[in-house]
């Protein structure tokens, strides 16, 4: 079933990756003193790319399974070495895509145009969108790979050069975090393509041939250390470049300084989807090419994202830096999204990636909603704020929403996914399920602190605080309508994911 049916023989899924492209060349040839009309390319791109996504989500088969792909491209690429240009879309990148193109309109409405150097910046940000596109569509690993890697590049410069404090640090240590992740996945890429050829004598890169033949077998290790499955080693290869990405605990060192350090409309886009993709890769390739390694390593995996949660939920309520508290607040409800990933059943597979779409709409609100009271207030200090709704009744009438769906109050969005993780939590590990159950307590302690403290209280301090403008309207407002619209009538998402989620061969039905 689906909304509408598409026309054949257009290239859907290759056009959400042109357009921004596309966009980036005409910003590229746009003069630099016509600041006005580099956003407004920059926003022209980005709205036709959510309008296409959103034409592909309305044609999408609902209640297709068994691994099935739709709207499917494939061309010779480099054959003598079986590399192809290969896309498709599932229930498990359905969604996402949908997310992407929303929260890059998103982050490029709010860039001010008075940002240094505006052109560079409106045109990095156009060239992230076609590089995380490309890591939800492409089914090649090398293809895959080539745009995981291209993604790098924008998000380094759109740090290290725009953003502040840190921010060299900031961008190097999360350069370097990336790169070792990167290589050790593109071994266990060029590893998996040499044992499937051993298997079937063909070479191949195809994420759909590579998924009919599982890697097998054990390797010695060295200086009598025993031996580890073939499986086991592949999975860590590519569990260490996603497990970083998320980031998972302890891997997550980078975020605190990388959050800080960007500008708010990166950290839409950064925070809201990029996490994401280190989730998207473990459920993509680790569940879907190694089953067997994902069984062995899950239970260990589980007991880090659960760490995750109750660390990161600890080290928000310390937090006086509102960018800092919400940073390690993302952390921990990325926790959740791991815990239900490596839960090995559908209601935790599915919670996960429900949970994906709605922690990228609540945390992107919430560094919008930083960078509107920084940028009022001149401060991002706690301690500085309160009182704010006396004189912003509407903002904080907003905030409250936004604050309610992050702590999962039943009815708003962030209740659904959170909701059917721990249910697939409490079937597989229920010590973790009670450890995930402290963490939504905790989250409920530090979102309403950092609310009261800032919008209530009296006298309202700094007095000079200025109710909302229509553009910050603007930017919420879809937001805020998912929030309330996912947490009514969630069904939707399950009818989507569902079949897709239980062809992974490593669900426990």
């Amino acid at each position: 079933m689906s909304w509408f049916t598409l026309p054949t023989g257009v290239p859907w899924l290759t056009l959400s990756i042109v357009i921004p492209l596309a966009g980036a060349l005409l910003v590229a040839i746009a003069p630099a003193v016509a600041r006005r009309t580099i956003k407004q390319l920059g926003i022209l791109s980005a709205v036709i790319t959510l309008a296409l996504v959103a034409a592909i989500i309305g044609g999408f088969q609902h209640g297709v399974g068994n691994l099935q792909f739709q709207f499917e491209e494939t061309l010779k690429w480099i054959p003598s070495a079986g590399i192809s240009y290969h896309l498709g879309v599932d229930g498990v990148s359905l969604f996402l895509l949908g997310l992407n193109a929303l929260l890059f309109l998103i982050a490029i409405a709010v860039v001010d145009p008075e940002t240094p150097r505006l052109k560079q910046f409106v045109l990095l940000l156009l060239l992230l969108e076609a590089a995380t596109a490309g890591i939800l569509l492409a089914l090649d690993l090398i293809l895959f790979y080539v745009f995981w890697e291209a993604m790098l590049v924008p998000l380094y410069f759109l740090i290290g050069v725009w953003g502040e404090g840190r921010r060299v640090y900031a961008a190097f240590k999360f350069l370097i975090y990336t790169v070792i992740g990167s290589f050790a996945m593109l071994v266990a890429i060029l590893a998996v393509a040499g044992i499937s050829f051993s298997q079937t004598g063909q070479l191949s890169f195809d994420w759909a041939v590579l998924v009919q033949h599982p890697a097998t077998g054990s390797w010695t290790m060295p200086f009598s250390l025993g031996a580890i499955g073939i499986q086991q080693l592949l999975f860590l290869g590519f569990a260490l470049a996603f497990a970083i990405k998320m980031p998972l605990f302890p891997l997550h060192t980078w975020l605190p300084a990388a959050y800080t350090a960007a500008p708010i409309p990166v950290m839409v886009v950064f925070a809201g989807l990029v996490s994401k993709l280190g989730a998207y890769g473990f459920i993509r390739f680790n569940l879907g090419l190694f089953p067997q390694a994902s069984h062995s390593y899950g239970g260990f995996l589980a007991v880090l994202a659960t760490i995750g949660i109750v660390y990161g939920a600890f080290m928000a309520l310390v937090q006086t830096d509102l960018k800092r508290l919400v940073a390690y607040a993302s952390m921990s409800h990325l926790g959740f999204i791991g815990l239900g990933i490596f839960t090995g059943n559908v209601l935790g597979i599915e919670g996960a990636l429900v949970q994906m779409v709605n922690h990228g709409v609540i945390i992107a609100a919430l560094f919008l909603i930083v960078g509107m009271i920084e940028r009022r207030a001149g401060t991002r200090e706690r301690a500085q704020l309160r009182g704010l709704a006396a004189v912003a009744p509407v903002f904080a009438a907003l905030f409250l929403i936004v604050s309610l769906a992050a702590l999962g109050l039943p009815g708003l969005n962030g209740f659904v996914g959170e909701f059917l993780i721990m249910l697939g939590a409490w079937s597989s590990f229920v010590p973790l399920a009670v450890g995930a159950g402290i963490g939504v307590i905790l989250a409920a302690w530090y979102v309403l602190r950092f609310y009261q403290g800032s919008f209530q209280d009296v006298p309202v301090e700094p007095t000079g605080f200025g109710e909302l403008r229509w553009i910050d309207t603007g930017v919420l407002a879809p937001l805020l309508a998912l929030m309330v619209v996912i947490g009514i009538s969630p069904n939707f998402f399950p009818a989507a994911v569902e079949a897709t989620v239980r062809a992974l061969p490593v669900v426990v039905r």
